[in-house]
């Protein structure tokens, strides 16, 4: 009989608590439906770079950087040529001495290594540079979400690349863009520095 009125009292017990456990999600659950709707929109990032003015500057110093790059390994890459296709000249070797031939052997093995060294050393410099400014505009946008956010009372910004469905009327890619060209605009006239790429090739 005690052992009996022991099981009551654990079960009573064990009720008593899930009880109170209930009741307290249920509180919990009635104080997050009462509270208001989460405001949710979304930044196209490509659209933020292709648009906004830092990110066309950003775009453009690059490409100059990738052209200075191109021309100069083009020059390289020619001469290179040049001393290749005398290699292929069977009467041109024959012209030349053995001290002359070495020389040209020499020129070429010089002008490959170089070759193969600046080409690697431009790539590396391109993806270092690629990486920056990517940063930069990724820091750029998510202050200007930020901001935006914050005046228009929006509680959750998301990037377009991690939704898998959106609608365009919550989409504030272009008040962010306008939060940037307005940051942009303000730094120019306080003469802040901006990072350039252009004066990295000699």
């Amino acid at each position: 009989m005690k052992k009996m009125q022991k099981i009551l009292l654990v079960l009573t017990t064990a009720v008593v608590y899930c009880g109170g456990s209930l009741f307290a999600a249920d509180a919990v659950t009635t104080k997050f439906e009462q509270s208001k709707p989460l405001r949710i929109a979304y930044t196209s990032f490509k659209t933020c770079v292709e648009k906004s003015k830092m990110g066309i500057k950003e775009q453009g110093t690059f490409d100059a950087m990738k052209k200075q790059m191109e021309t100069i390994l083009h020059d390289k890459e020619k001469a290179l040529a040049e001393v290749a296709t005398k290699f292929n000249d069977i009467d041109y070797l024959d012209s030349l001495s053995p001290e002359a031939e070495a020389e040209l052997k020499r020129q070429y093995r010089t002008l490959n290594q170089e070759f193969t060294q600046q080409q690697n050393q431009f790539y590396q410099m391109l993806s270092q540079t690629n990486v920056g400014i990517i940063q930069k505009l990724t820091d750029a946008v998510t202050k200007a979400s930020t901001e935006v956010a914050k005046q228009n009372q929006i509680d959750v910004v998301l990037s377009d690349e991690s939704c898998f469905y959106t609608i365009s009327t919550i989409d504030i890619s272009a008040l962010v863009v306008a939060v940037m060209d307005e940051t942009s605009e303000k730094e120019s006239k306080e003469g802040k520095p901006a990072a350039s790429t252009s004066d990295v090739v000699k």
